[in-house]
C-alpha cells in the first residue's frame, strides 16, 4: 500500500512539473479543453504521429490520463518505469480480448483512459484505418468517447517526417501543437465513422485555431505576383499550404518543380506559393520536363502530356492534379501520384508509400489506384440534403467545397470516386 501510494504521488509529481516543462517548450494549446470530464472515466482517442505523442497529451490534459500500450514496448528499462509511474495499461496486440477486459476494467475504476485507435504510427501524416478496438471497448463499457486530434507534432524528430523516425536533426523552435477535442460520442452512437468524423473535425478545429489571428489576412506569400484576393481568402491559401505539409508528400525545405506554361500548378494558390513559404520548399520552374533523380513534379494536363513522351522517368514522382488525374501514365519509373484539388484548393494527395513497419503492424499506403490520395488533415466531409459530399475546414470558404459527385471516403482515407468498389476494403 506504502509503496503504491509513493508512486502515485511520484507520478502526479512528474506529471504535473514535466507537464509544465513540455507545455512551454512546445507552446501546446488546447481547444475546448472544457469537454474533457473533470471527474468520472471517459475514452480518449487521439491520432496517433509521434512516439512523444503520450507525453503531449499528458501536459495537454490537465486531469491525469492512463495510457493503452502495447506490452511489447515494455521491453526498454525506461519505458517500464514509465508504465509503472504512469500506471499505464499494457495490452497484447495478439490478444484482442483480454485486452478489451483490462482496458474497460481501467475505465471502470473511474479513470481517462487513452487508446491510439489506429493501431500504430502514421508514415503518411494523415489519419490511417481505425481499429475496431476502441469501438468495442467503448460500447462494452458503456463510457463517452472522446475523439481528439494533435496538430503540429509531423515534422519533430518523433515523427515519421523525412522518411524515418528521430535519425534527424529538429528544424528549430517547435512551431507550437494545438491539441483540439472533440465533442464526446455516447456510447449508442459510437461506430468507427462517428469516431473518424470527431477525429477529422478535431483536426480542422485545431488548424483553424492555429491560423485564427488576423495576420494571416493581411500577409501576402512572397512570388505571387499581382493576383488579388480578399482577406478571408489569403488565411484559406495559408491554410491549405499548412495543410499540404502536413503529409508525407511534398516534402519540407525540398525542391519541386513545375512546367512554366502548365495553367493547374498556377491555380494551386497554396501549395504553389503558401507552402514554399511556409516550409522553405524551392519551387524550380522548368520550360520542359527532364528527369532528374528523385525529383518531385507537381501538374496537370500539360505535364501528363510531357511525361508521355519521355522514354524515362526514373526516380520522378508526379503529383498529377489534371483532369485524367485517375488514368494511369507508365513511362518507366515514373512514380504516379493522383491528387484532387477543385477551385485551386488541395483536398487530397496521393505520395509514394511508405517503408513497412518493422512490427507486425499493417502496411500503411501512400496511394492506391482509382483513388484521389489522402485526405488532408484540416478536412472533414459532411454529406448535403442530396447525399453530396462537402468538404468543410478552415481553407474551405463559409459553405464548403462540393466534392465529385458520388465520391466517398474508403476505411483506409483514400478519397474515392463513385465508380469504385472500394468502399468497404
Amino acid at each position: 500500500m506504502m509503496m503504491a501510494t509513493i508512486r502515485r504521488l511520484l507520478g502526479d509529481f512528474i506529471r504535473c512539473t514535466g507537464g509544465m516543462v513540455i507545455r512551454w517548450i512546445y507552446q501546446i494549446q488546447v481547444i475546448h479543453p472544457e469537454r474533457l470530464p473533470a471527474k468520472g472515466a471517459a475514452l480518449l482517442l487521439p491520432n496517433h504521429v509521434s512516439f512523444a505523442d503520450g507525453f503531449f497529451l499528458s501536459a495537454a490534459c490537465r486531469v491525469p490520463v492512463r495510457f493503452v500500450m502495447d506490452e511489447t514496448y515494455a521491453a526498454s528499462p525506461a519505458v517500464r518505469l514509465f508504465i509503472q509511474i504512469f500506471e499505464t495499461v499494457t495490452i497484447r496486440i495478439g490478444q484482442p480480448r483480454e485486452a478489451i477486459r483490462i482496458a474497460i476494467n481501467a475505465l471502470k475504476g473511474g479513470d481517462l483512459v487513452c487508446l491510439f485507435p489506429e493501431g500504430q504510427l502514421t508514415r503518411t501524416g494523415t489519419l490511417s484505418e481505425l481499429q475496431r478496438g476502441g469501438e468495442l471497448i467503448a460500447k462494452k463499457a458503456g463510457y463517452p468517447v472522446i475523439p481528439l486530434w494533435c496538430d503540429g507534432v509531423w515534422g519533430s524528430i518523433f515523427s515519421f517526417e523525412r522518411g524515418r523516425f528521430f535519425r534527424k536533426r529538429p528544424y528549430g523552435k517547435p512551431r507550437g501543437i494545438f491539441v483540439s477535442i472533440a465533442h464526446a460520442v455516447t456510447p449508442d452512437q459510437v461506430n468507427l465513422e462517428t469516431l473518424r468524423n470527431g477525429m477529422l473535425e478535431a483536426s480542422a478545429s485545431a488548424i483553424a485555431k492555429r491560423f485564427e489571428s488576423s495576420c494571416w489576412e493581411k500577409r501576402t506569400p512572397r512570388h505571387m505576383g499581382t493576383i488579388h484576393l480578399d482577406a478571408s481568402a489569403r488565411r484559406r491559401i495559408w491554410v491549405n499550404g499548412y495543410q499540404i505539409g502536413q503529409v508525407n508528400a511534398l516534402q519540407r525545405r525540398q525542391p519541386f518543380c513545375v512546367l512554366t506554361a502548365d495553367p493547374t500548378s498556377l491555380e494551386l494558390l497554396g501549395l504553389r506559393f503558401a507552402f514554399p513559404e511556409l516550409f522553405d520548399a524551392a519551387v524550380v520552374t522548368r520550360d520542359d520536363f527532364d528527369s532528374q533523380p528523385s525529383a518531385s513534379w507537381v501538374g496537370g494536363d500539360r505535364l501528363r502530356e510531357a511525361l508521355t513522351l519521355c522514354k524515362s522517368a526514373e526516380g520522378t514522382v508526379f503529383y498529377d492534379f489534371g483532369s485524367r488525374a485517375l488514368e494511369a501514365i507508365a513511362p518507366p519509373g515514373l512514380v504516379h501520384c493522383p491528387c484532387l484539388a477543385i477551385d485551386g484548393t488541395v483536398i487530397s494527395m496521393s505520395m509514394p508509400n511508405p517503408p513497412k513497419a518493422a512490427t507486425d503492424a499493417s502496411p500503411q499506403l501512400g496511394s492506391k489506384p482509382g483513388t484521389w490520395g489522402k485526405l488532408l488533415p484540416g478536412w472533414f466531409l459532411q454529406p448535403s440534403a442530396d447525399g453530396r459530399l462537402w468538404a468543410h475546414g478552415p481553407a474551405a470558404p463559409p459553405d464548403g467545397i462540393a466534392l465529385p459527385t458520388g465520391c466517398f471516403l474508403d476505411l483506409q482515407g483514400f478519397l474515392t470516386p463513385a465508380s469504385s468498389n472500394s468502399k468497404n476494403e
